[in-house]
């Protein structure tokens, strides 16, 4: 005779082993949206202060460099036009290998 409780052996153990990976994948989901959202606001303050220093007559790629965390890799800066401003292309750091990484921010000092 086998009973109720004997037959529902080891279905947690399978439960788990299946959620697991789910897990794991959200995790890593909400990771790399935090790195591009961390990688759009670096992009947005390296542009300003490429830009800034242009406008004060110094290397707005040095100053961009400078700028940028580790984890974020400088792509491109560009001096746009006559009025002292900056384009930043950068890249985020990737988790999943989904899309287009790459953000642009572009700053003109007044």
């Amino acid at each position: 005779m086998i009973t109720r409780r004997s037959a529902e052996r080891g279905t947690a153990s399978i439960e788990l082993i299946a959620i697991v990976p789910m897990v794991m994948f959200v995790v890593v989901v909400v990771f790399q949206v935090l790195a591009s959202a961390y990688t759009v606001q670096a992009a947005a303050q390296a542009a300003r202060d490429g830009a800034r220093a242009y406008s004060l007559g110094r290397s707005p790629e040095a100053a961009v460099q400078a700028s940028l965390p580790g984890a974020v890799r400088l792509v491109e800066v560009t001096r746009v036009g006559p009025h002292h401003g900056v384009r930043v292309t950068v890249q985020a750091p990737a988790y999943l290998v989904v899309g287009d990484r790459t953000v642009t921010r572009e700053v003109i000092m007044p």
